[in-house]
């Protein structure tokens, strides 16, 4: 087991990101993977930092992370205010952009990015976070490659899951939308995009995105939802990101 103990300030977030880079460079873990530890870590260890101790009197942090059974398990202890997960509303995922209260998509990220999220709280060892990332490789098996076009809202994004969960049903569980041909993407879309990802991850799948316009890229980067999705600028990169080459 890897120790890394720190002052719960915003200064240790560097070091936070050096210790489970070298965690992730040891255990050899794709990029994609990497960078879903990192960004769940950073989430978790800045609640602590904004929200455990007072601001001008922070207690420390301790992160640890090993290696069981194909599993990267990381912990992060902190001895401030407890902490209860069940007290934090859900992000608001339905409402237009801009009706969303800012809120709760820390907690929502970091159980999207890890395989297993457990809070636990004792009043003499305080609050405990568990979080796992699976490392054995899985191979994909088809990989459903779907170009879209035109516009993406309210009227379109109804018949774009019905297309996608189509392949589902037919068994596809590796899904590539080509978006190189779609001009406008709104709310709607996006909370499409996001449902049709929740389901193939339910699943065991994976969802990529590939050679977004700049309009449309720029609602991903607006809404945090680059760090969410998996977006790459071609398909064949996105293609071979899902661990094979392209047929």
């Amino acid at each position: 087991m890897q120790t890394l103990t720190v002052t719960a300030n915003l200064d240790a977030l560097a070091a936070i990101s050096a210790f489970i880079t070298d965690a992730a460079e040891r255990l050899s873990l794709d990029e994609r993977a990497t960078w879903q530890v990192q960004l769940a870590v950073d989430e978790a260890a800045t609640n602590i930092i904004q929200h455990a101790y007072d601001p001008d009197a922070p207690g420390n942090m301790t992160l640890s992370w090993q290696c069981e059974n194909n599993r990267l398990v990381i912990t992060l202890r902190d001895y401030g205010r407890q902490f209860n997960p069940h007290d934090v509303p859900p992000p608001d995922l339905q409402s237009p952009l801009e009706e969303r209260q800012v809120g709760g998509l820390g907690i929502y990220l970091i159980t999207r990015l890890m395989d297993e999220v457990r809070f636990d709280f004792d009043p003499n060892a305080g609050n405990l976070l568990t979080m796992v990332k699976y490392i054995m490789p899985t191979a994909p098996g088809d990989i459903a490659v779907m170009p879209i076009q035109g516009r993406v809202d309210a009227v379109t994004a109804p018949q774009l899951s019905a297309q996608v969960h189509e392949r589902i049903t037919a068994g596809a569980r590796y899904v590539l939308l080509d978006l190189s041909d779609v001009n406008f993407l709104s709310s709607s879309g996006l909370r499409a995009l996001l449902l049709i990802r929740k389901d193939l991850m339910t699943l065991g799948g994976e969802l990529r995105l590939a050679a977004l316009q700049a309009q449309v890229h720029e609602v991903f980067a607006l809404t945090g939802f680059t760090q969410v999705f998996a977006i790459h600028p071609t398909v064949d990169e996105a293609y071979g990101a899902f661990g094979q080459g392209r047929a």
